[in-house]
Protein backbone atom coordinates (compact mmCIF):
# COMPACT_ATOMS: atom_id res chain seq x y z
CA UNK A 1 0.00 0.00 0.00
CA UNK A 2 1.16 3.27 -0.94
CA UNK A 3 2.29 4.98 2.41
CA UNK A 4 1.88 8.41 3.20
CA UNK A 5 4.54 11.13 5.02
CA UNK A 6 2.94 13.89 6.61
CA UNK A 7 5.35 16.86 6.92
CA UNK A 8 3.96 19.79 9.20
CA UNK A 9 5.58 22.96 11.07
CA UNK A 10 3.67 21.17 13.71
CA UNK A 11 4.77 17.72 15.17
CA UNK A 12 1.59 17.48 17.68
CA UNK A 13 -0.59 18.79 14.38
CA UNK A 14 0.80 16.02 12.08
CA UNK A 15 0.66 13.01 15.08
CA UNK A 16 -2.98 14.15 15.47
CA UNK A 17 -3.82 13.78 11.50
CA UNK A 18 -1.47 10.60 11.74
CA UNK A 19 -4.02 9.20 14.85
CA UNK A 20 -7.54 10.63 12.71
CA UNK A 21 -6.28 8.80 9.52
CA UNK A 22 -5.83 5.30 11.30
CA UNK A 23 -9.25 5.64 12.48
CA UNK A 24 -10.60 5.85 8.46
CA UNK A 25 -7.29 3.53 6.76
CA UNK A 26 -5.71 0.84 9.69
CA UNK A 27 -3.77 -0.42 7.06
CA UNK A 28 -1.85 2.34 5.43
CA UNK A 29 1.51 2.96 6.66
CA UNK A 30 1.70 7.15 7.50
CA UNK A 31 5.20 8.44 8.44
CA UNK A 32 5.02 11.96 10.59
CA UNK A 33 7.99 14.34 9.86
CA UNK A 34 6.34 17.32 11.27
CA UNK A 35 7.98 19.95 13.37
CA UNK A 36 11.78 20.07 14.89
CA UNK A 37 13.33 18.40 17.57
CA UNK A 38 12.06 19.16 21.42
CA UNK A 39 8.52 20.36 20.05
CA UNK A 40 9.47 23.36 18.31
CA UNK A 41 7.65 24.48 14.94
CA UNK A 42 9.08 24.33 11.94
CA UNK A 43 10.39 21.77 9.68
CA UNK A 44 13.52 20.08 8.82
CA UNK A 45 14.84 17.98 6.09
CA UNK A 46 16.22 15.42 7.82
CA UNK A 47 12.89 14.38 9.11
CA UNK A 48 11.40 14.41 5.93
CA UNK A 49 14.66 12.17 4.59
CA UNK A 50 14.22 9.93 7.95
CA UNK A 51 10.86 9.28 6.98
CA UNK A 52 11.72 8.04 2.93
CA UNK A 53 14.57 5.55 4.68
CA UNK A 54 11.19 3.78 6.53
CA UNK A 55 8.77 3.95 3.96
CA UNK A 56 8.12 0.52 2.87
CA UNK A 57 6.44 1.13 -0.56
CA UNK A 58 5.61 3.96 -2.82
CA UNK A 59 4.37 7.18 -0.86
CA UNK A 60 3.01 10.45 -1.14
CA UNK A 61 4.06 13.87 0.68
CA UNK A 62 2.10 16.06 2.05
CA UNK A 63 2.59 19.39 3.70
CA UNK A 64 1.04 22.30 5.52
CA UNK A 65 2.64 25.81 4.65
CA UNK A 66 5.80 27.77 3.37
CA UNK A 67 9.21 25.79 4.13
CA UNK A 68 7.68 22.24 4.58
CA UNK A 69 6.92 22.32 1.21
CA UNK A 70 10.03 23.77 0.23
CA UNK A 71 11.69 21.24 2.34
CA UNK A 72 9.62 17.98 0.89
CA UNK A 73 10.73 19.42 -2.20
CA UNK A 74 14.51 19.29 -1.35
CA UNK A 75 14.63 16.27 0.24
CA UNK A 76 12.85 14.46 -2.90
CA UNK A 77 15.95 16.06 -5.03
CA UNK A 78 17.88 14.71 -2.61
CA UNK A 79 16.07 11.42 -2.86
CA UNK A 80 18.24 8.49 -4.62
CA UNK A 81 16.16 5.33 -3.01
CA UNK A 82 14.28 3.27 -5.66
CA UNK A 83 10.66 4.05 -4.31
CA UNK A 84 8.36 5.89 -6.05
CA UNK A 85 7.95 9.03 -3.78
CA UNK A 86 5.69 11.71 -5.19
CA UNK A 87 4.84 15.29 -3.69
CA UNK A 88 1.31 16.44 -3.85
CA UNK A 89 0.66 20.56 -3.02
CA UNK A 90 -2.70 19.77 -1.71
CA UNK A 91 -4.63 21.02 1.63
CA UNK A 92 -2.54 18.75 4.36
CA UNK A 93 -6.03 17.20 6.35
CA UNK A 94 -8.15 17.24 3.67
CA UNK A 95 -5.40 15.56 0.92
CA UNK A 96 -4.26 13.03 3.63
CA UNK A 97 -7.59 11.89 4.17
CA UNK A 98 -8.29 11.39 0.06
CA UNK A 99 -5.48 9.63 -0.35
CA UNK A 100 -4.92 7.19 3.14
CA UNK A 101 -8.22 6.00 2.01
CA UNK A 102 -7.73 5.46 -1.42
CA UNK A 103 -4.49 4.14 0.10
CA UNK A 104 -6.45 1.62 1.81
CA UNK A 105 -8.39 0.16 -1.05
CA UNK A 106 -5.22 -0.50 -3.04
CA UNK A 107 -4.76 2.14 -5.50
CA UNK A 108 -1.50 3.20 -6.90
CA UNK A 109 0.68 6.02 -6.25
CA UNK A 110 -0.16 7.59 -9.64
CA UNK A 111 -4.22 7.26 -9.38
CA UNK A 112 -4.22 8.74 -5.74
CA UNK A 113 -1.70 11.67 -7.35
CA UNK A 114 -4.23 12.14 -10.02
CA UNK A 115 -7.55 11.77 -7.48
CA UNK A 116 -5.71 14.22 -5.73
CA UNK A 117 -4.99 16.74 -8.75
CA UNK A 118 -8.74 16.06 -9.85
CA UNK A 119 -10.44 16.50 -6.58
CA UNK A 120 -8.15 20.23 -5.56
CA UNK A 121 -8.56 21.45 -9.17
CA UNK A 122 -11.70 22.19 -8.04
CA UNK A 123 -10.91 23.26 -4.30
CA UNK A 124 -8.09 25.75 -5.93
CA UNK A 125 -11.37 27.53 -8.81
CA UNK A 126 -13.20 27.76 -5.14
CA UNK A 127 -10.82 29.36 -2.71
CA UNK A 128 -9.49 32.51 -2.47
CA UNK A 129 -6.23 31.29 -2.32
CA UNK A 130 -3.87 31.16 1.06
CA UNK A 131 -1.72 34.08 -0.08
CA UNK A 132 -4.79 36.23 -0.32
CA UNK A 133 -6.18 35.20 2.95
CA UNK A 134 -3.12 35.98 4.52
CA UNK A 135 -2.77 39.26 2.94
CA UNK A 136 -6.41 39.99 3.85
CA UNK A 137 -5.28 39.23 7.75
CA UNK A 138 -2.60 41.08 7.47
CA UNK A 139 -4.54 44.56 6.37
CA UNK A 140 -6.94 43.87 9.21
CA UNK A 141 -4.16 43.83 11.62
Amino acid sequence: MVNLILVSHSEKLAAGLKELLAEMAANVEIHNAGGLDGGKIGTDVSRIEKAFSSITDDAIILTDIGSATMNAEMALELYTGDRNIQFKDVPLVEGAFLAAVQSGQGLSVDQIVQALETEFSKWNKKSPGLSKILGLCYLSL
